[in-house]
Formats: C-alpha cells, structure tokens, sequence
C-alpha cells in the first residue's frame, strides 16, 4: 500500500472520516460531568481528564486527512468550494490540536497549587489576546469548514442530500446540550458519525482509479 499513493492516501481520508467522530464521541463520554470545571473536579478525576482530551487531540488530528479527503472529492465537481472548504477546515482543526493541550496544564495547576490560584491563572491565560482570538476562536474555523464541505458534496450530487443537514446537527449537538451528561453531549458526534461515515465508507469501497480521478 505505501508504495501506491492514490491507494495510501484513500484509506488514510476514510479511515480518518470513521476515526474522527468516533473519537469525538468517547471524548465526550469520558469528560468530566459539568459545563465549568473547577480544580476540585480536573484534581478528583486525573485519569479521565486525560484520557478525555487525549481524545479530543486524536480526533482533531484524523479531522485534517478527513479534510483533505473531503476536499479530493470536490477538486473536479467544485473545485472552489473544495479549496475554500478544505483551507477554513484545515485552519481550525490545527488550532483545536493545540487547544486540547490546555487540558494539562488545568490538571497539573489544579494537582500543585491552592485551587484560587488556579483559578486566577487559568482566567488570565484564556483571557490573553494570543489565546482567545489565535488559537480558541481560529478553532471554530474547522466546523465551517467541514460544513461548507459537506454543503459542496450535497449540490455536486456526490452525496446525499442530508449531509450537511447532519453535520450541522453534529456540530450545534454539543452547544446546545451543554450542562447536560456526557453521554447526552456525546449524541452530536453520532450526527457527525452518520455524515463522515457515509462518506467515509464510500471512499473505502472507491476503486483506486475512481479516487485517483475523482
């Protein structure tokens, strides 16, 4: 396979479009309880805090060769849309990779220092300019992006007519039950699961040449 580059890079874009919601559906399931997370909590549940935005991080990751794939599809069908599409996506997904790591650094304040003060440390860290409008806004960029994607596959009739319909419930899932369990916040990535798993699936079962010339 690594010798067959249009093979290689197929099973790398669906694999990774199977991989992504998954791993942002056991993210969500193995977070800790609550919208705010304070010391006390990222301090009882050391193991989950990791193993949660370990996932987030991986799921982020197979988000960007997700992107590319979805791009592929669109290079000949609509090629702007798919430029466009794939260079928002590819912006956000990078920086959420980065934004996962945070998630460490909230564990280690909250195992090391008096819970006010890390409190106090976290606040002016997301408050920084850097932080919020270079790495957490640029973030949302990968929702926008994939939706637009996903739009493009719809009108090119390369998909069907309900992708982006469920990828924008995948995306809106997570906002609009915030407070709720995690396993009620998981549900979204099961929208984003139905969508990428659909086409995802699709690339898998693609001949190479179809891939190579699509």
């Amino acid at each position: 396979m690594l010798k067959d580059s249009d093979l290689f890079r197929r099973n790398v874009a669906g694999i990774a479009m199977l991989a992504w919601p998954v791993l942002e559906f056991l993210a969500f399931l193995t977070s800790p309880p609550g919208t705010d997370h304070p010391p006390a909590v990222f301090a009882s549940r050391p193991v989950q805090v990791q193993t949660s935005a370990l996932l987030f991080q991986w799921a982020a990751m197979a988000l960007i060769p997700a992107i590319l794939g979805l791009a592929h599809l669109l290079r000949v069908r609509m090629p702007r849309t798919g430029n466009v599409g794939a260079a928002i996506g590819l912006t956000g997904a990078a920086s959420a990779v980065a934004l996962f790591t945070t998630d460490f650094y909230d564990l280690a304040l909250a195992q090391t220092v008096p819970a006010e003060q890390a409190v106090r440390v976290t606040e002016a860290a997301g408050a920084l300019g850097g932080f919020v409008y270079g790495m957490l806004l640029p973030g949302f960029l990968a929702h926008v992006g994939v939706l637009a994607l996903m739009t493009g596959l719809a009108l090119a009739k390369a998909g069907p007519w309900w992708l982006p319909l469920a990828t924008l419930m995948g995306i809106v899932g997570p906002f609009l039950t915030m407070g709720q369990t995690p396993a009620v916040q998981s549900i979204g990535a099961l929208f984003q699961l139905a969508a990428f798993g659909w086409v995802g699936v699709r690339v898998l079962r693609m001949p190479v040449a179809g891939w190579a010339a699509a």
